[in-house]
């Protein structure tokens, strides 16, 4: 993709300041491919062959499992946003080619305008449909705010504080007549910014949800017909939030039923329940298995959208593990759209990445005959979280030189090589390093800590520690003087930790046992423990509190973060004290000014001022983007690339096809 259309797409969100310069360097065309081609022939012109079911396989049992749009951090997942977000469309869609960049077309709104010195916000509504009937309409919009408000803690991307989502917004006023809803800030952001992460964060939410009861009329919960300045909250000294008009509390009664028991709450109907099948997006439920969280969507009959589905079914195929899932790719019929494992690939040694886009490889031979390989690199990071609010490690965790050390015994080139035949991207940061944007600082692209055994070994002996190789490092020296082991961690203290991480994915496994063995040179002890990616991500989503176990030290989950619906990537979701998808609560008060000014500067020095800093400060132990899909897409599907880094999905532009005659 030229940057001029990338420029046009900035300017029309009012973003006439350096943020316009955000232009992604070496994009892939936007359009969906009519051929394929196979390496040293001419392409192949592919004519569509509507219908049919198509198959997409899950990885590693990491399949959706909630279907609400307002999700909890132990729900914030790739595949419950796929899975939502093919029925249910979010107020803008990012994502065009290979970019996270916002793509007008399949947005439900028009492009916001800034005025009043961009304290306001003014968004004109398409007039998309609900499948009830219903419009998609500004209230729809004050519906979902109304509910973020009053039940902020529960938003995963939630972040304390006024300057952040939703304490940003003062006010939110539909005008029915004209079908627009503006916004009033608390002050002058970035737009880019508010455009990219506030903005981005909305899923209109039809009227006919507003209840408190099955059967009851829409909008009797009170919810959506609220002012939004009539619904206020409160938050203790300690964080307890709560909901203190009757406003706020008419909504928490909402939000409380549509995710209770009976409703998101119980996985068993989510077909079947008459409110999950009013939908606004290309698709709406027919199948879903909660044992397996497999699940079949259908084309919705009465979406607005620019292209309608051509496929008559899409299922959404779990598999346990990625053996199970090549067993039977290789037999080519089952899948549609699946996944190689890195293990059953040749090793990549060409170009790590090409102007458009990631390259690949050799296929394997068994499936290169019926598949396209089609690395898809994601627009995030990955790295794993460390806990500080654990009583008796979270001390540990808080001193930087013992992350350090951490961080010089993660063998990043290795992992990409020995364990993921070559395809991978680095994290280095807070910032991707791809695909390659302007966005990443030279420092950050140049890895601040790299692989050195003998450096981590020297950074705990000269703060207190006893290194004992192979063993279990002990402290020594305790106290908070120069050359002790730091506040918080007595004499005898033990670098030996519980360590949470996804099970199924052989070169995952493969990697989390050789970083046991790389970490055990500094006497850093690992007591590995598989779980489910949800249970991992549960677990890491619940911090630890008073008189009460904890169950857990350091939490890797596999994939990191994609900067979804966070797409400007400032971190204010992740990394801010207090946020609700900061797992491990990382808190650092530089961190947070640094923060704080990427959302409201203009500038790219305010993220690269922020990268820099958390790229040295280390709020979690940074690991490559190995966990990139290795897609296997039929040679008969047209449309599917290529695919967004988002991760999110365009089913409806997929569709088999054949050579024409």
């Amino acid at each position: 993709m030229s940057p001029n259309p990338t420029l046009r797409r900035l300017a029309a969100l009012g973003t006439v300041v350096a943020a316009a310069a955000l232009v992604l360097a070496g994009c892939g065309s936007s359009s969906s491919p009519s051929t394929t081609t196979t390496s040293g022939a001419a392409p192949t012109r592919m004519v569509k062959v509507p219908g049919g079911t198509m198959t997409i396989a899950e990885s590693a049992a990491a399949g959706p499992n909630y279907i609400f749009p307002m999700m909890g951090g132990a729900y914030f997942s790739v595949a419950n946003f796929q899975l939502i977000y093919l029925m249910f469309r979010p107020l803008y869609w990012f994502g065009t080619g290979y970019t996270p960049d916002l793509n007008p077309g399949l947005s439900v709104a028009k492009a916001p305008v800034y005025s009043n010195g961009g304290k306001t916000v003014t968004i004109k509504m398409k007039g998309y449909k609900w499948s009830n009937g219903e419009t998609v309409d500004a209230q729809d919009v004050v519906f979902w705010m109304n509910l973020v408000k009053a039940d902020a803690t529960s938003w995963a991307a939630y972040v304390p504080g006024p300057s952040q989502y939703p304490g940003d917004v003062t006010n939110v006023v539909a005008n029915n007549a004209a079908d627009t809803v503006s916004f009033t800030l608390d002050a002058a952001y970035s737009q880019y910014w508010f455009t990219y992460n506030e903005l981005s964060q909305i899923t209109p939410l039809p009227i006919a949800w507003d209840i408190t009861s099955a059967g009851a009329a829409p909008g009797s919960g009170g919810c959506s017909g609220a002012a939004y300045t009539s619904v206020t909250t409160s938050m203790s000294s300690t964080g307890t939030f709560s909901e203190t008009s009757p406003s706020a509390k008419a909504c928490a009664a909402v939000y409380a039923f549509l995710t209770g028991r009976t409703e998101a709450g119980d996985l068993g109907t989510y077909a079947t329940n008459p409110l999950f099948q009013i939908v606004d997006g290309p698709f709406r439920l027919s199948e879903y298995d909660a044992t397996d969280n497999g699940a079949t969507v259908v084309p919705n009959k009465d979406y607005s959208g620019p292209v309608k589905a051509s496929i008559g079914a899409l299922v959404l195929a779990p598999f346990t593990t990625d053996t199970a899932e090549f067993n039977v790719l290789e037999n080519g019929k089952a899948i549609n759209i699946g996944y190689v494992p890195p293990q059953d690939i040749p090793v990549y040694k060409g170009k790590a990445f090409g102007p458009a886009g990631p390259l690949s490889g050799s296929n394997n031979s068994q499936l290169a005959g019926i598949y396209n390989l089609e690395p898809a690199y994601p627009w995030g990071i990955n790295y794993f979280s460390l806990n500080y609010t654990n009583p008796t490690s979270g001390p540990i965790f808080k001193q930087l030189y013992v992350r350090q050390a951490m961080q010089s015994l993660m063998n990043q080139n290795l992992w990409i090589q020995l364990f993921n035949s070559g395809y991978g991207s680095p994290t280095y940061g807070p910032v991707p390093v791809f695909p390659p944007t302007k966005l990443a600082t030279p420092q950050e692209s140049s890895n601040p800590y790299p692989y050195d055994p003998g450096h981590a070994k020297v950074l705990l002996t000269s703060h207190g520690w006893k290194v004992v190789p192979s063993g279990v490092t002990t402290c020594v020296k305790p106290g908070t003087a120069a050359g002790e082991c730091g506040a918080g961690i007595g004499k005898g203290a033990q670098l030996s930790f519980q360590y949470l991480y996804e099970s199924g994915v052989t070169a995952f496994d493969n990697q989390i046992r050789e970083l046991a063995s790389s970490w055990a040179q500094a006497g850093i002890k690992l007591q590995l423990e598989p779980k489910s990616f949800g249970d991992v991500i549960s677990t890491a989503a619940t911090p630890c509190v008073a008189a009460k176990a904890c169950p857990w030290d350091i939490a890797n989950w596999g994939g990191g973060w994609i900067y979804s619906p966070d797409y400007y990537p400032t971190g204010e979701e992740i990394f801010a004290s207090g946020a609700g998808s900061n797992f491990g609560g990382y808190s650092d008060p530089k961190a947070d000014a640094l923060i704080k000014a990427t959302n409201t500067s203009s500038s790219l020095t305010a993220l690269y001022d922020y990268e820099n800093y958390l790229a040295k400060d280390l709020p979690g132990i940074w690991q490559p983007n190995t966990q990139l899909q290795l897609e296997e897409v039929g040679k008969n599907v047209c449309g599917f690339s290529p695919e967004s880094p988002l991760f999110t999905w365009v089913a409806e532009d997929w569709y088999f096809c054949k050579p024409a005659k």
